[in-house]
């Protein structure tokens, strides 16, 4: 049983576990809302403009 005690640090001491809530929120919510947020500000800064002229000339003959 001495291999079992050696993968703990001196001084280290475990915290509470994580439900299964706050595992998925953790590691499948939060990283595809980041994803989502990222790709929408990158669409919205790269999106080609729309021009708006009024200009009566379509064509040169």
């Amino acid at each position: 049983m001495q291999f079992l005690m050696s993968t703990i640090e001196d001084g280290t001491v475990a915290g509470p576990g994580l439900s299964a809530i706050e595992t998925a929120i953790t590691f499948f919510v939060i990283p595809v809302a980041m994803f989502i947020l990222i790709a929408g500000l990158s669409w919205v800064a790269s999106r080609p403009r729309s021009t708006k002229t009024h200009s009566s000339i379509t064509s040169i003959n």
